[in-house]
């Protein structure tokens, strides 16, 4: 266990520190905690006191530090993946990017699985800032609202399924899909699940119908497949080259390996 000090004059803004609990911290919000406990010094002197003790913890994101609190016992950052994201967004919240795909599932309490590289969510024309570097980006731009999960925004259930029925190459854990898919499509909502798939290709609408009947939402399937648009398949789940099960309903061959358990 590591002792730190507390740089003196520095004890009331560390005491709110400690009572927020912030993961990161940036710039604008240790000036306004400084305020809040009275201390006059400069924004400048107050972090590099806070760095040289080990309150503050250096990241990739300029203006931005994460939190050690004292009951980590030592200058030790916390092995979150997604502290620079987390990091982005606390300097400016209204960066757009958010947790995703296999991430997504994980944080909405699906997958059970974190993944090895986690992955966040950005526009097409975004460019992310270096920081989130270590992360895999991947394009897509929800219309359906953001949830929040461990202080982050993600992916809403509607937004995950319609990537996965738009771009199946984009998601990397398909194999693990089986053990969540039913608790998935039992709670999606079928009208923001179309409005996520509007404007996309018929195969985007059949493969995202035949995944809420894999899940065992037939009803839920009928519904969306009934505002789908025309098209001809057959439309392809997984590598083409890939043998896969053809099912006759939705013209949908899937070669990614899902295996739905029973409840």
């Amino acid at each position: 266990m590591t002792v730190r000090t507390t740089p003196k004059g520095l004890a009331p803004l560390l005491e709110l520190l400690e009572l927020e609990q912030p993961r990161v911290v940036a710039a604008r919000d240790l000036a306004r905690i400084a305020r809040e406990a009275g201390v006059e010094w400069p924004l400048n002197v107050i972090a590099q006191r806070l760095r040289e003790r080990g309150w503050l913890l250096p990241l990739a994101t300029r203006g931005v530090w994460e939190f050690a609190p004292a009951a980590r016992a030592g200058a030790f950052g916390s092995g979150d993946p997604l502290i620079e994201l987390r990091a982005v967004l606390a300097r400016d919240p209204a960066s757009p990017y958010a947790v995703a795909a296999e991430s997504a599932a994980f944080l909405l309490g699906l997958s059970s699985r974190r993944p090895d590289t986690e992955s966040i969510g950005a526009p097409p024309d975004a460019r992310p800032p270096r920081a989130l570097g270590g992360l895999r980006v991947v394009r897509w731009s929800p219309c359906v609202e953001l949830v929040r999960r461990d202080g982050l925004p993600v992916w809403s259930r509607e937004t995950l399924l319609a990537f996965m029925a738009t771009r199946p190459s984009g998601y990397h854990d398909w194999p693990n899909v089986g053990e969540w898919l039913r608790q998935a499509a039992s709670t999606v909502r079928v009208d923001e699940l179309a409005r996520e798939l509007e404007g996309r290709s018929a195969g985007s609408w059949a493969r995202a119908a035949y995944l809420l009947e894999s899940g065992d939402a037939r009803e839920a399937a009928h519904a969306l497949d009934a505002q789908a648009p025309s098209g001809s398949g057959p439309y392809y789940l997984g590598d083409r080259s890939r043998p896969g099960r053809h099912n006759r309903t939705y013209d949908v061959i899937d070669s990614t390996g899902i295996e739905v358990g029973t409840e």
